[in-house]
C-alpha cells in the first residue's frame, strides 16, 4: 500500500515537472509552393515558392499529371500540384481579410467617434450660444419695455404739450380779443368825452344867446 503511495506520488511529481517545462506552440499554415516551368517535379523552378492565399490566374490543368498551369499578379506563369489550388480564399487569407475589415471598422469607429465628440461639442456650443441669445433676448425685452415706457410718457408728454399750446393759443386769441375790446371801449370813451364837451359848449352858446332875450328889457328913464 505504502509503494503504491509512493509511486503514484512519484508519478505525480514528474508529470508536474514536466508540465512546468513544457512550452506551448502552434502549427502554422503557411506554406510555399514552387512554380515550376512544366507540370511535373522534375521541371525548372522559376520561383522558389507562392505563399498560401496568393491569388492565382488558373490558365489551364493536366488531369493526368495532376498539375495546373497559372499566373500570378506580376504576370509570372508556372506550374503547380493541382492539389495547392483552391476555389474559395485559405484561412489566413480570411484571416487577413477579417483583420483590415476590423482595422478599417475600428478606424470608421474612431472617427465616428471623433464627429460625435465634435457634434457633442457643436451641441455644447450650440446650447450655449441659444443659452447667451435667450439672455439678449431677454434684456432686449426689457429695453424695448423700458423704451416702450419712455416712448408713452414722451406720447403723453407731447400731448400734455399740444393741449398747453393749444390752450395757450385760446388764450393768446382771447387776450387780443380783449385788448381789442379795450381800445374800442377807449375809443368810445374818449367819442362820448368829446361828444360831451361839444354838448356841453353848445348849450353855454345857446344860454348865451337866448337868455339874454328872453330877458325883459329895462325902460329908460328918459323917455
Amino acid at each position: 500500500m505504502k509503494n503504491s503511495i509512493l509511486v503514484g506520488t512519484s508519478i505525480l511529481l514528474l508529470s508536474l515537472g514536466s508540465m512546468a517545462f513544457a512550452e506551448t506552440r502552434y502549427i502554422s499554415d503557411k506554406i510555399y509552393v514552387p512554380l515550376r516551368v512544366g507540370d511535373t517535379t522534375k521541371h525548372r523552378i522559376i520561383h522558389r515558392g507562392l505563399p498560401s492565399g496568393e491569388k492565382l490566374e488558373l490558365l489551364e490543368t493536366n488531369e493526368d499529371s495532376g498539375y495546373s498551369r497559372v499566373k500570378t499578379d506580376r504576370g509570372v506563369e508556372g506550374w503547380l500540384p493541382s492539389h495547392y489550388l483552391v476555389e474559395s480564399p485559405v484561412a489566413r487569407s480570411l484571416l487577413n481579410a477579417a483583420k483590415q475589415e476590423v482595422a478599417e471598422l475600428s478606424k470608421s469607429n474612431k472617427e465616428l467617434r471623433e464627429q460625435l465628440k465634435s457634434t457633442t461639442q457643436s451641441s455644447t456650443e450650440t446650447s450655449n450660444t441659444v443659452s447667451d441669445l435667450e439672455q439678449e433676448n431677454t434684456a432686449l425685452s426689457e429695453e424695448l419695455a423700458e423704451i416702450k415706457r419712455v416712448s408713452a410718457s414722451a406720447i403723453k408728454l407731447d400731448e400734455d404739450n399740444r393741449r398747453l399750446l393749444q390752450s395757450n393759443q385760446m388764450l393768446s386769441s382771447e387776450v387780443d380779443v380783449l385788448k381789442t375790446d379795450n381800445t374800442r371801449l377807449r375809443e368810445d370813451k374818449e367819442n362820448e368825452f368829446f361828444l360831451n364837451g361839444a354838448f356841453a359848449v353848445l348849450i353855454g352858446v345857446m344860454i348865451t344867446l337866448i337868455i339874454p332875450k328872453m330877458m325883459p328889457k329895462r325902460r329908460s328913464d328918459w323917455g
